[in-house]
């Protein structure tokens, strides 16, 4: 698949996407959300892939929103959409719950968009030398990509005012003692570790972590808890007649790691 501002690679199970327009620090255009969607949902559909990278190239994951066609559009003027208001056939937070497993590793600066669409992801590391920031208000905008529900989520109500009505600069590991951020690396290191934690996600079975990422979408603000039961419950007795359930006995009985990508 050809792309022009987005660069992609295969290592073992899992699929790198880099935001490769590192002379604008990376900022999001429409065309790149259109080229990170299509390659995910490719990879979505590829049973060789279990799990996916976003990165970013160059010392930036990205500044955010491309802000040159603001101006044009507001006056309605040219054509252009900003890239966070542009219509797509399926939303990017629909899609990363969808998705399979997707770790983003944030190298850099990471600001308003370049931090609201990582926090729809499953797993964010950061390499020690990012700074992050919830800018919207500093442009008189404000935040989108279901960052106000996920922050909250992430950090408790006071961190997520905090962040979003100042728009301050975050550090690596602020960002971890807070909660949206898993992992702090070595800025050298932040790619390796971020493919050999999607790795480990990846060598478990497809269809097992589907069912898991959407029980915990599902029942992470569900307050009925018989109803988390039922869906545990139902989804459990399904995992319990797959292949993958006999290869993990049939392994345990031989002594041996499980083999279920083979």
């Amino acid at each position: 698949m050809a792309h022009e501002q987005i660069l992609t690679e295969v290592q073992g199970r899992v699929g790198i996407i880099t935001l490769n327009r590192p002379e604008s620090l990376n900022a999001f255009t429409g065309v790149m959300q259109s080229e990170i969607q299509a390659q995910v949902q490719a990879w979505n559909a590829d049973d060789s892939i279990g799990a996916m990278v976003l990165t970013g190239a160059g010392r930036a994951f990205s500044a955010g929103a491309d802000v040159g066609g603001f101006e044009d559009f507001v006056r309605g003027e040219g054509n252009a959409r900003p890239a966070s208001s542009r219509p797509t056939d399926i939303s990017w937070v629909d899609l990363a719950r969808e998705s399979k497993p997707i770790v983003c590793a944030l190298n850099g600066v990471a600001v308003g968009l370049g931090i609201t669409l990582p926090l729809s992801c499953d797993v964010r590391l950061a390499a020690e030398d990012a700074r992050i920031s919830f800018r919207f208000l500093r442009i008189g905008l404000t935040p989108e990509y279901g960052s106000t529900h996920f922050l909250v989520n992430l950090v408790g109500l006071g961190r997520a005012l905090e962040y979003m009505l100042t728009g301050k600069f975050i550090t690596a590991q602020e960002a971890k003692s807070a909660g949206f951020v898993n992992h702090v690396s070595p800025a050298e290191s932040l790619l390796a570790d971020a493919v050999a934690l999607a790795q480990e996600i990846a060598d478990n079975p497809n269809w097992h972590l589907a069912k898991v990422k959407r029980l915990i979408h599902e029942n992470y603000m569900e307050k009925d808890l018989a109803l988390v039961l039922r869906r545990e419950s139902d989804t459990l007795r399904e995992a319990r007649f797959t292949p993958e359930h006999k290869e993990a006995l049939t392994a345990f009985r031989e002594r041996r790691q499980p083999n279920f990508h083979g």
